[in-house]
């Protein structure tokens, strides 16, 4: 499979068009489709696999799989949670770190007695 197709593939998991992708990367509307014939800057392509949440590797074929398993810490309050590929509500966001906290609340709690 060769970059373009991998691209393809993994927008079309995302629910997203190659069009849409390109402009969510913030590069040329039509630079992907270039890449069936041409190969990518390295700038480009890391902004495509970061929209898509894996590794240049993964879209060089150089590896094999697409799960890209990266640490996130929810109570950075400029991570961005994303769930089957969609942002997660801020609302919900909010909800978990409140679980969390309390979660560590009630442990600190725990361990004093």
């Amino acid at each position: 499979m060769n970059v373009y197709s991998r691209i393809f593939v993994t927008a079309k998991k995302h629910g997203m068009s190659i069009k849409e992708l390109a402009r969510k990367a913030q590069i040329g509307e039509n630079s992907i489709y270039r890449w069936k014939t041409i190969k990518p800057s390295t700038q480009s392509l890391t902004k495509v696999a970061r929209q898509l949440h894996v590794s240049t590797d993964y879209l060089l074929g150089q590896e094999e799989s697409s799960n890209k398993k990266d640490c996130l810490d929810i109570a950075d309050k400029n991570a961005q949670l994303l769930y089957e590929g969609q942002h997660v509500p801020e609302k919900y966001v909010n909800m978990l770190r409140f679980i969390m906290e309390e979660d560590r609340a009630e442990k600190t709690k725990t361990s004093k007695n």
